[in-house]
């Protein structure tokens, strides 16, 4: 009987041992959930081709899984990858960028490529007139599809020489160089005024 009560009393001293010990082993962390995520910016202005990279803040910091999915309203407009947006074509997109559950938006508008002026030439470089006389310039400004093909007209001295929409009106004895400008290109032609009699070697006619 002794014998039997000194072995029970040794498997619940075993028994005790490894409760404690499991008692003491390793817990899980408990699980952080999200509360909340924002993006920066939250709208942003695109031309076709162009890129733009967002950035996400999911809180708290310490969130269990603080993965971010991201998704594009309009994938044909403006798409989405790892939070760069890439603008494919004109129109409106919404990004929505997703974590635990919890959403941010950035608005995306894309506009048509800006193509810039790279040249601006005129049908004349040189012009001798009589006071009185005017002459119609005309700009060709280059490539053909620029965004903005506006051309500036403007006199050395419009005292002697004016200009308006390209016509070149002399006024007085002098020379003056017209000036036509598009983007960052400009082109150039010299206006000799010159009276009647006193042409000095050159006609009342284009020089070149």
């Amino acid at each position: 009987m002794r014998k039997f009560v000194s072995s029970l009393l040794k498997v619940l001293a075993a028994v005790t041992v490894i409760g404690a010990m499991a008692a003491c082993g390793p817990k899980e962390d408990p699980v952080v959930a999200v509360t909340g995520i924002s993006l920066n910016p939250s709208s942003v202005s695109l031309e076709v081709g162009g890129t733009a990279s967002l950035s996400a803040t999911v809180t708290p910091s310490n969130a269990t899984d603080k993965t971010v999915t991201w998704s594009s309203s309009n994938a044909g407009v403006a798409s989405v990858a790892g939070g760069v947006v890439t603008a494919v074509a004109e129109g409106s997109a919404t990004v929505t960028a997703t974590a635990g559950g919890k959403s941010a938006k950035c608005e995306v508008k894309v506009t048509a490529k800006t193509v810039a002026v790279t040249g601006v030439s005129l049908n004349k470089t040189s012009l001798a007139l009589n006071p009185g006389a005017s002459f119609q310039l005309e700009a060709t400004v280059t490539p053909a599809n620029a965004t903005d093909k506006t051309v500036k007209w403007t006199s050395g001295d419009a005292s002697k020489v004016t200009v308006e929409n390209g016509l070149v009106k002399a006024v007085s004895p002098g020379t003056v160089t017209v000036t036509a400008s598009a983007g960052s290109a400009s082109a150039k032609c010299e206006v000799k005024v010159q009276l009647p009699g006193s042409n000095e070697g050159f006609e009342y006619e284009d020089l070149k």
